[in-house]
Formats: structure tokens, sequence, C-alpha cells
């Protein structure tokens, strides 16, 4: 399997993170949520991608910037239009009418490009059973240890959101089955997952929920992130996803009035057309055969340490909205 890069370096790399004001850095494996807090919304029954072995971040739904990118090609249609009504009315554009007519084409494509790429590089799988990060990439894949994670919360756009940092592994697993020394080009910083599966997952409580939903997978296996039903209603247990969406208990204005003129929007903006193909570029990845090796039942784990992290028994953490998280001892009283 890839081994990771120099240890120095990554805490080297952490250290910079650790003085940005954009970011906090979250208990690791070793501390556990506090039980009463733990509220898992997830709808894990498509065997596919969720199943004992293996998580998958799925990379065939909408990720969250596809509200923007409607938006953008909303008005890259407008602009072209008016584009072309000018043309055959024979009216005159000054140029900065048609740059300005042009900016939100340009940026539409830059993000259709950005997730076109995505969807091609492929997603994230976490598997419990070799304990193991896999990434795909062009051409192939790398894998991380779990045990290797240090969390952080991003202080960024939407609430902010969870980062996960590994060391660099030196090796990359290419589809032909070979393997081959692995260099990223900005090597200069940790290697990131973002976190979030699903439209809940942002600000710090999102963020935390999420982190201890990997943990718990990691850790203890597929049942111990099922939703618990005596805290969470059936309606509100749906599959992950990072686009919302909408439901009858969400109120007259966003569900019936607010949402149709959206899907009217995302209809003229080419919305179904743009999901259409990505999904489709998505579906073409292929994680190399050694790595679906490790994800079958039984698999040959020799010379992979597979021993899960366990969390302290002593120490505990809740999260406390804008206040970040407090540490708590095994009865719930805060310490400190």
């Amino acid at each position: 399997m890839t081994e990771p890069s120099d240890r120095a370096d990554f805490e080297a790399q952490l250290d910079e993170y650790r003085q940005h004001n954009e970011f906090s850095e979250l208990p690791g494996l070793d501390v556990s949520m506090w039980s009463e807090d733990v509220v898992f919304h997830d709808d894990l029954s498509e065997v596919r991608y969720y199943n004992p072995i293996f998580i998958d971040h799925r990379i065939d739904n909408p990720s969250r910037f596809r509200f923007l990118m409607v938006i953008l090609f909303f008005f890259h249609n407008v602009s072209l239009l008016t584009l072309l009504w000018g043309l055959f009315t024979g009216k005159d554009f000054s140029f900065g009418e048609v740059l300005f007519l042009m900016i939100c084409p340009a940026f539409a494509w830059v993000l259709f490009l950005a997730e076109w790429f995505g969807a091609r590089t492929g997603g994230v799988r976490f598997n419990r059973q070799a304990q193991m990060v896999h990434i795909g990439q062009v051409g192939g894949a790398i894998s991380v240890p779990w045990k290797s994670v240090k969390p952080f919360f991003n202080h960024g756009v939407h609430g902010g959101d969870l980062r996960l940092f590994f060391p660099w592994p030196n090796v990359m697993i290419k589809h032909d089955g070979t393997k081959e020394n692995f260099r990223y080009k900005d090597d200069k910083k940790p290697l990131t997952i973002y976190g979030a599966m699903d439209w809940r997952d942002t600000g710090i409580d999102g963020s935390l929920l999420r982190l201890e939903f990997y943990r718990r997978f990691m850790e203890e296996g597929f049942e111990a992130v099922q939703p618990n039903p005596e805290k969470v209603e059936t309606s509100a247990i749906r599959p992950p996803s990072e686009v919302q969406q909408s439901q009858p208990e969400h109120g007259v204005l966003l569900h019936w009035i607010l949402t149709p003129i959206a899907k009217l929007g995302s209809i003229l903006a080419g919305g179904p057309l743009i999901d259409s193909f990505l999904r489709k570029q998505a579906q073409k990845f292929k994680w190399p055969e050694e790595i679906e090796r490790l994800c079958s039942p039984g698999a040959d784990l020799s010379g992979i340490d597979t021993t899960p992290v366990k969390p302290r028994k002593d120490i505990f953490y809740r999260p406390c909205g804008l206040d970040g998280i407090e540490l708590v001892n095994a009865r719930g009283q805060r310490i400190g």
C-alpha cells in the first residue's frame, strides 16, 4: 500500500493551519462526541455506496456548487440570447456591454469544467476493513491510513465546513495495477479531504457530527452510524446529498412556491442536461483493482495495520454552536 510522507513535514503543514484565523483544529480520533449529542440522519440503504466494509463519497450526485452553477448558466443563456437578439436586430453593443454579457458565461464554464474534472477524477472511500482512506486521482488512486487524519474546521462561507488533513502518500496505484511514485504539485499543503457528505454538514455542529460519523464507522462499524429512531423522525432520514431537498414540512412558501420557481429556472438554465452529463462522467470512474480487492469481503490484509483507533473513556466533547466545543468527563460534567 502507499506510504505516508515524512511526519515532520506534515506537522509543519498543520502548524500553518493552526495559526490561520480561518481554521480551528478539532478533536482527534482519541476523543469521541458525548453520546447524547450524536444524531445521524443518513439513509444508508444504497449498498453500492454504503455498507459494512466501506462508505463512499458519492460523486454522481450534484455538489454544493450546483445552485451557483445553475444561476450562472441561467444568466449565461440570457446573455447569449441578448447577443443573438442584437445580432438579428442590428443593435450595436459597446465593448463594455459585450464584456459584461460574457462574464457570466465565462464563470459558468469555469465552474462546469471544475465539476467535470472532479467527476472524472473520482471520489473518496472510507475503508473500515483496511482502516484506510482511498482517494481517486487521474489515472489511479492513493491511500492513506485513517489513523493519521487530523480534522480541522474551516470558518468559511455557508457557515464553515469539515476538512480532513492527511500526510501525502508517495505511491499511487494505477488502474493497470502497477505502482508509481506520487508527488502532488501542491504538496506543501497537507492532503485535504472535504468532509461534507450532506447539506446538513455545515457549521461547527454539523461538521462535528460528520466527523463523529466517520470516527464511529471506522471504529465500531456500519450499525454505529444508523439513525436512531428515538432521536430522528422517519421523514428526516434521507440519502446524503449536498443539495438540500425541499419537503412539505419546510412550509408553503419554500416547498410550494419558491421550489417550483427554482426548478423552472433550473430547466431554463439547462440544469437537467448538466446533471445528466456530470453523472455520466462520474459513472466512468473505476477504482483500481487493488483498491476493489481491499474492499472485498475476506480480503488479504497482510502487512496493513487494521486496528481501529479506540477513543478515551474519561473525556468526551460536546458541540456548543458558535462557542465551539466543551470537554466533559464520563459523567457529562464540564472539564476546566
